[in-house]
């Protein structure tokens, strides 16, 4: 059953919702990984692209029950890099050969549209790609981050079942978090979403779901991977079995 589906998935490049449970419910996944590493060799080769990350603040005005950043986490050490700070921090990676760089923060309101624009405008002088992971904005300030040079985003949905999601992250909306991903697509970036494999009450169904998601839109980009309990989070004592193996399905049958 699972070959016969494999052998469908890679004739169809896509499956119904039903048939993706089934795969991500086999017992013998190598043929899946098999797969799928083929296909990435015959996209994307072997090379290993590296990116210069910048993770220029930990403050951030959510409070996602999975997250060690969200706001009620009184551990938790803030940082904030200074717009100078920022660039500098760019331009050592430049020099080291980075030609991608990636500003990566909570969703810290003390960078406006103003700040984090000049700051794109200045990485951009040195030719380089820049991507940002900074959370959800305005379709405006996302056109703004696009003119002034931003080429890339990314913006993990972490689950796409609706009441999952506004359950573990308290006072967001999942539409607002779809719009914000469909605005990025019809601006021009290259995006990246992604889910978490293994959160509480999250079922194989709507894992499925996740990657008709995915692949709908389309994504670009797709981050993957294990719930992992963040100590100083209401999901500390959640238990994490079966999780990577269950990440590494997502993955394949993304790449599929």
């Amino acid at each position: 059953m699972e070959n016969t589906l494999l052998q469908k998935l890679l004739d169809k490049q896509v499956l119904p919702k039903e048939e993706l449970v089934q795969l991500l419910l086999g017992t013998s996944p190598q043929g899946l990984f098999d797969a799928a590493d083929q296909v990435r060799k015959q996209y994307v080769g072997d090379g290993v692209y590296l990116r210069g990350l910048i993770e220029f603040s930990s403050y951030c005005k959510n409070d996602c029950m999975y997250c060690g950043l969200r706001k009620s986490n009184m551990h938790a050490q803030r940082y904030r890099l200074s717009p100078p700070q920022i660039i500098s921090t760019a331009q050592q990676a430049v020099a080291l050969g980075y030609k991608t760089i990636v500003l990566q923060s909570g969703e810290d309101l003390w960078f406006d549209t103003d700040k984090l624009c000049a700051i794109v405008r200045e990485i951009k002088k040195m030719d380089v790609a820049i991507t940002l992971s900074i959370g959800e904005k305005s379709r405006e300030e996302y056109a703004a981050y696009r003119a002034a040079g931003a080429n890339r985003y990314l913006l993990r949905i972490e689950t796409t079942d609706k009441n999952l999601y506004e359950k573990l992250d308290p006072q967001m909306s999942f539409e607002n978090r779809v719009r914000c991903l469909q605005d990025l697509k019809e601006l021009g970036y290259e995006v990246g979403s992604g889910s978490l494999v293994g959160l509480p009450g999250q079922t194989l169904e709507s894992l499925a779901d996740d990657l008709l998601f995915f692949k709908n839109l389309p994504v670009d980009m797709a981050g993957i991977g294990p719930f992992i309990p963040h100590p100083h989070t209401p999901l500390k004592n959640e238990t994490t079995n079966g999780h990577f193996e269950l990440s590494l399905k997502m993955m394949a049958l993304m790449r599929l």
